[in-house]
């Protein structure tokens, strides 16, 4: 029955990747009924949209697909599968200012890592972010706002009950072929509904890209979570790791296609002969508690300024 699940699951995300694939060369060629027959940029990508495209808080609606495939969780060495939709959204609030949404809304494959056999399916956490972004200064950006935690998993095992907020920042760097930047924030919350421990948690990712030719690149994004509520050495999670991609344009419709893997160098392990059980899935955290993570992204990009 296991096996049955997660070939239905692997059937499922093969579709998913062609639906999305199919989507975005439908959006292209409805995008270019009128396009200009002397865009010659089929393979190339100008440097101000290879920038903007990794860049967290560029003013441009984005709609990410990212398929984290996460390896040898708990005693049993069993592999977790998330599917995290994250729509960005900008709105220009003046000639200065902007705010910028986005939305991780995961789809979930969670093992039962207390046996080799048996998965939850369903839907976990969202976690909205809303940012409020200045007018670029020369090569530097930033942002600051709220980051907030909807309970609206389907069931237990795919995330906790409490509702979270708190702080977020961004802040980034993009001289020449570089994109270097840093955000992070802090999520907290009154005890959940059940009497379970309320969030405390925080976030933080550095990310790193540089752009070669013809819209490639290389890059690392790893995100570090730590859960304040759980007991010394037990607390965070911090992979490592790198990975490529490109920006190619369907017509006039951009898509980044990347790839990476990480490691988790930190992260909360069993202590003697007791079970690594299995904590709520983390939206903050994509890479999961696995030992080691492949993660494959599609990105959809639509360069237009933000309107009121």
């Amino acid at each position: 029955m296991n096996m049955r699940k997660n070939r239905n699951l692997e059937i499922l995300i093969i579709f998913s990747i062609l639906f999305i694939f199919s989507l975005g060369k439908m959006l292209a060629q409805k995008n270019t009924t009128n396009s200009d027959s002397k865009d010659t940029s089929q393979n190339t990508a100008p440097l101000n949209l290879a920038q903007a495209a990794a860049n967290p808080i560029a003013n441009m609606i984005s709609l990410p697909f990212q398929f984290n495939f996460n390896y040898h969780t708990g005693q049993f060495d069993r592999s977790q599968t998330v599917l995290n939709f994250q729509p960005v959204l900008p709105f220009r609030l003046s000639d200065n200012w902007n705010v910028i949404t986005r939305t991780i809304i995961p789809l979930i494959q969670q093992p039962d890592f207390k046996s080799n056999s048996g998965s939850t399916y369903g839907i976990g956490n969202i976690n909205f972010n809303t940012f409020f972004v200045p007018q670029m200064i020369g090569n530097f950006t930033y942002g600051f706002g709220l980051s907030m935690i909807i309970p609206s998993a389907s069931a237990p095992e795919l995330g906790g009950s409490a509702f979270g907020l708190g702080p977020t920042i961004v802040a980034l760097y993009m001289p020449g072929n570089w994109v270097v930047g840093v955000t992070a924030g802090q999520t907290w919350s009154y005890k959940s509904p059940d009497g379970s421990a309320g969030l405390n948690s925080f976030f933080g990712q550095y990310f790193i890209t540089y752009n070669i030719k013809k819209g490639w690149f290389i890059n690392t994004t790893p995100t570090i979570t730590a859960n304040f509520n759980a007991s010394e050495g037990q607390q965070w999670t911090v992979p490592v790791g790198a990975g490529f991609g490109k920006l190619h344009k369907f017509n006039k419709l951009p898509v980044k296609f990347m790839l990476q893997y990480y490691v988790n160098v930190v992260q909360p392990k069993a202590e003697g002969t007791t079970v690594l059980l299995s904590k709520d899935y983390d939206v903050l955290q994509p890479t999961g508690s696995g030992a080691s993570s492949l993660v494959f992204q599609i990105v959809f990009m639509f360069p237009h300024k933000a309107k009121k």
